[in-house]
């Protein structure tokens, strides 16, 4: 008995000695709005990839892509989720952030009309109108742009609020809608047809929506960055050998939509490489979002280089 207390003694002195689990590092993140665009950091929290890199993440929706950045810079957020051009001109007016990881690499816009209709490509368009969300909105842009490019100047834009693209349609009022998801699955579902992908002209390379953070942060904290890019990236990587598991996290943080729409959004969203295989941001697809602001007059020539608004460090990392 005095060998197993002695033991136990060791045993009790030695535990008191062991090293203390280390506390996962806490961040947080601000994203644009709950989207279904955004599933792979949905994926990244559902699937505990940020606790498997030693981080607790929190997530919060800003209601707009400049409220995120705005947290960010105000320290109220450590990295933020938007439209990287968001970030690009925060920095114009003295900010200094970085996009750090795509999270959207296509362009996630499409075009429908019922199914009756006698509009079946751009062709058709002429004389008539077309529902869009009210600027700012790159589905917006992307049809301006679309409709100068192929010379429509006769076809009417009904500009409404983002998420009712439809009613319009459904009113009589317009002939075709420019949507998102899950919009676009939910209006296949009621019979309506495809007329127009925006997104095959630019073959997944359009930075879209990516992670943005500080360079103080990057330059002070590298190991939290490296930590959150690689969480996003396991996120890419398993939405692509485990579809279903996107799929089964989409419903969860889309309740209240049909489960087989959200499947089909996901599914599309997945064979047009909109979630991007990694979180590298190429210089061809900021490139592409650049431009586009260029169109609009966001930004001027010149003003923005790929090496003021991009660290790829990090995710470049995750490749070797």
């Amino acid at each position: 008995m005095k060998y197993m207390r002695g033991l136990l003694a060791a045993a009790l002195t030695a535990a008191s000695f062991a090293a203390p689990a280390q506390a996962a590092e806490k961040a947080v993140v601000y994203q644009a709005f709950q989207s279904i665009q955004y599933l792979p950091l949905y994926v990244a929290l559902n699937e505990g990839l940020f606790a498997k890199h030693g981080l607790d993440v929190q997530k919060v929706t800003a209601g707009g892509g400049a409220q995120g950045v705005a947290a960010v810079i105000g320290g109220h957020a450590d990295f933020s989720l938007q439209d990287p051009i968001t970030a690009v001109l925060a920095n114009l007016k003295g900010a200094d952030l970085r996009n750090v990881a795509m999270v959207v690499a296509g362009v996630p816009v499409w075009m429908v009309a019922p199914g009756n209709s006698t509009i079946n490509s751009l062709a058709d368009l002429k004389d008539q109108t077309i529902s869009v969300a009210l600027p700012p909105s790159t589905s917006t842009y992307m049809l301006q742009k679309l409709l100068k490019e192929k010379g429509l100047s006769n076809v009417k834009v009904n500009t409404v609020q983002i998420g009712t693209e439809l009613s319009p349609v459904s009113a009589g009022r317009a002939a075709a809608a420019v949507l998102y998801q899950p919009q676009v699955d939910q209006a296949l579902a009621n019979g309506y047809k495809i007329v127009h992908e925006f997104g095959k002209q630019y073959d997944a390379e359009y930075a879209f929506s990516t992670m943005t953070t500080q360079k103080a942060t990057i330059e002070k904290r590298p190991q939290l960055v490296q930590n959150f890019v690689a969480a996003i990236g396991d996120a890419e990587a398993l939405m692509r050998t485990s579809p279903e598991t996107a799929i089964r996290v989409a419903q969860k943080e889309f309740p209240t939509l049909d489960p087989v729409v959200v499947s089909n959004a996901v599914k599309r969203m997945l064979a047009q490489n909109v979630y991007p295989p990694n979180p590298s941001i190429s210089r061809q697809s900021f490139q592409n979002n650049v431009d586009m602001n260029l169109y609009i007059g966001n930004v001027k020539p010149g003003e923005v280089t790929y090496e003021g608004a991009i660290d790829n460090s990090f995710a470049e990392k995750l490749k070797r």
